[in-house]
């Protein structure tokens, strides 16, 4: 009879594993992918701060940018006066100013990849995706990647467990 009861435990365990095996919400590979496309953002956007940090530091290259911006200026044809002109302050602060938005950028990049991975805070998930859209990294690339992250982010709702809701009125 021990016997007997033992095959019994072990077979209704068995079932009951067989019963809980489902998945409560249908899971694919978006939500990663996306998460993938959010921390590679964030390093295309963490990247671009590290230059702007690098033209920032190098007198040389701060002259040059300002020469450059003063040289499109006078080509597009806006005629600046002498007191008017781009200064070499004027772009330290447009460097500055750039290199903190794409820190920030990165970031919330970085963070709404991780919370993707985990499937975990959706909003915040799309905090990352506008952060990854809205920064400035090299030849756009990361606003590319925010969009895609973006789009299968929302392919992906139900998996964290947000359900269509019927807006009909």
């Amino acid at each position: 009879w021990l016997r007997r009861l033992f095959s019994i435990i072990i077979f209704s365990n068995i079932s009951l594993l067989r019963k809980n095996s489902f998945s409560l919400y249908p899971s694919t590979n978006k939500p990663t992918l996306a998460a993938l496309c959010l921390i590679l953002a964030g390093f295309i956007l963490l990247a671009t701060a590290v230059m702007m940090n690098g033209i920032l530091n190098d007198g040389e290259r701060v002259d040059g940018v300002t020469v450059k911006y003063n040289d499109v200026m006078n080509e597009m044809g806006i005629q600046l006066d002498q007191d008017e002109e781009i200064d070499e302050s004027f772009v330290r602060n447009i460097l500055r100013i750039g290199m903190i938005w794409e820190l920030v950028c990165a970031i919330l990049s970085f963070a709404g990849g991780a919370l993707l991975a985990t499937r975990q805070n959706y909003n915040l998930v799309l905090v990352g995706c506008a952060a990854a859209i809205i920064g400035l990294g090299g030849l756009l690339l990361s606003t590319l990647l925010g969009a895609l992250a973006l789009y299968l982010t929302f392919q992906s709702k139900p998996e964290f467990g947000i359900n269509d809701q019927d807006e009909s009125w």
